[in-house]
């Protein structure tokens, strides 16, 4: 509902309701900011009807639909999920769905880029996007996606982070490396297989010289095994009893303890490529 508070010397008008935006107007004279709130009030009260009318949900409800329904059936839906629950814990959740728009995502972006890295934001905006298409196609409400009306992020510079041998043999001959993890990080630099690609390799995967991963990030492929990664996947206990999160954990640690900066496990693809 509307309030009038003297600020500054002037009278502002802050109007809330639950499903809409906070909005403020400041004015000289306080009928002005009374007369300003009732007519918004009013404009709220009807759009609420034609809301009503159309049946539009808050966003959350949207949100948590998508993540319920669409989400579950993908291949990422464990860090989309994760992702979706840091979404519900901003304030415009609370929003109706046709409010939502592309002022609305154009403030979150500005605000999300203050904490996390642009790819970050990419990864959120696409979650919030892709829902409105849903939304639209698939559910029949009567909206625009606005996402599509607001700038993205711009990617980061590709990573070019090599390994230098020094570091390698830290990696791989070291007493605090695990058996299992030293496998992994050979099987790595040896194959330039994804860490998800690796830790889903069964023994029926691999067919002589090569190894025939039905479920790979883009599409199913065969890579070609060295003697060296044959004999590493052999001699391995398949699959790997290790998450991709643990294994990440492991990994940054084992470097924070040799002083390896700026590394990632998905660099050690690279050094194979």
């Amino acid at each position: 509902m509307a309030y009038i508070r003297k600020r500054l010397g002037k009278w502002q008008c802050v109007v809330r309701m639950k499903g809409h935006p906070t909005t403020t107007k400041t004015f000289l004279m306080k009928k002005d900011a009374q007369l300003w709130g009732k007519n918004s009030e009013l404009k709220f009260f009807r759009e609420d009807n034609d809301i009503q009318k159309n049946h539009y949900p808050l966003f959350k409800e949207c949100l948590e639909r998508y993540r319920d329904e669409i989400v579950i059936h993908k291949r990422s839906r464990v860090m989309e999920t994760k992702l979706i629950g840091y979404l519900l814990k901003e304030s415009f959740i609370n929003y109706k769905l046709n409010f939502v728009d592309n002022s609305v995502m154009a403030r979150y972006r500005d605000r999300a880029l203050k904490t996390l890295k642009s790819s970050s934001v990419r990864r959120r905006l696409a979650i919030i996007s892709h829902m409105f298409t849903v939304a639209k196609r698939e559910w029949g409400y009567k909206i625009e996606n606005p996402i599509l009306y607001i700038r993205k992020p711009k990617n980061p510079e590709p990573r070019d982070r090599r390994f230098t041998d020094h570091e390698l043999e830290k990696l791989i001959k070291s007493n605090r490396t695990s058996p299992k993890l030293r496998t992994i990080i050979q099987i790595a630099l040896e194959t330039g297989m994804r860490q998800g690609e690796i830790l889903r390799v069964k023994p029926e995967h691999i067919k002589g010289n090569t190894l025939f991963i039905p479920v790979a990030k883009t599409k199913p492929r065969t890579i070609p095994l060295t003697s060296k990664a044959i004999s590493l996947l052999n001699s391995a206990e398949l699959p790997f009893n290790i998450t991709g999160n643990a294994l990440s954990k492991q990994f940054r640690k084992l470097c924070k303890h040799y002083g390896i900066e700026d590394a990632h496990f998905h660099d050690l693809r690279r050094q194979s490529l």
